[in-house]
């Protein structure tokens, strides 16, 4: 499971995800949601589609398990009237209201073993209109064989990092630890360490776990392009419809 609190790991955590094009992601989901409006965002961190989403004036309720990326969210977020955010768990979250479209981004169920997707994916489906979309990602099998075999280095002058993978097969995960070293004003650093558990799902198990939670019309793409999912593809993003 994540790190529970991620407290000094949230203080890091947009650096380290500069390089994703969320204004690309957004205009997909955007577009794949069918003019919803209303939408369920899991797992939403520091809350950059969230802010997006505000933007084009979407009602958006959010939720993360850990508070620091929460709190990282309403810095972002400030007032936005049409945003509520909660702290609550992708397994067993339970909100009293419904919406017309759910996303969980940035490999949210990679987080999950494989027997809580399904609770997961039931939690979304209940909370769900007729005729409405769901949208997620996941990084992929390979992805982590290509990738996540080895150890990386990082340093832009400001934050170095140092990057280590260790398969464990014998649960299909990859366990992670990041060490990172942020430079402050006085031109120190200050180590912060990460360690975290990333579950390798194949995309097939996902399509079957979708229709046994009820969804239809499963759609897999290559990242957040209208191309086809493939054998290479880096990022699996589904589509799937609650009728």
């Amino acid at each position: 499971m994540l790190n529970k609190s991620y407290k000094e790991f949230s203080q890091i955590y947009d650096l380290l995800m500069d390089d994703i094009d969320y204004e690309k992601w957004t205009s997909f989901i955007i577009n794949k949601a069918d003019g919803s409006r209303k939408i369920l965002e899991a797992a939403c961190g520091t809350g950059s589609i969230t802010r997006l989403l505000a933007d084009k004036n979407y009602k958006v309720t959010a939720f993360d398990l850990s508070q620091d990326m929460l709190m990282r969210a309403y810095e972002k977020l400030g007032r936005s009237p049409g945003v509520k955010l909660l702290n609550m768990d992708m397994t067993t979250f339970k909100i009293d209201d419904k919406f017309d479209a759910a996303i969980c981004c940035c490999d949210g169920i990679n987080y999950i073993a494989e027997n809580q997707v399904i609770n997961f994916f039931n939690n979304v489906y209940n909370h769900l209109n007729n005729n409405s979309k769901f949208i997620f990602d996941m990084s992929t099998e390979y992805k982590y064989d290509s990738l996540f075999n080895d150890t990386y280095v990082y340093d832009d002058g400001e934050i170095f990092y140092v990057w280590e993978n260790v398969m464990d097969e014998l649960n299909n995960a990859v366990n992670v630890e990041i060490n990172f070293f942020v430079k402050d004003l006085s031109d120190k650093y200050t180590r912060i360490n990460e360690i975290q558990t990333q579950y390798i799902h194949e995309a097939e198990t996902i399509i079957k776990l979708l229709g046994d939670a009820g969804f239809t019309d499963i759609e897999v793409y290559d990242d957040y392009i209208n191309e086809e999912f493939n054998e290479e593809s880096l990022r699996a993003v589904f589509c799937a419809v609650k009728k």
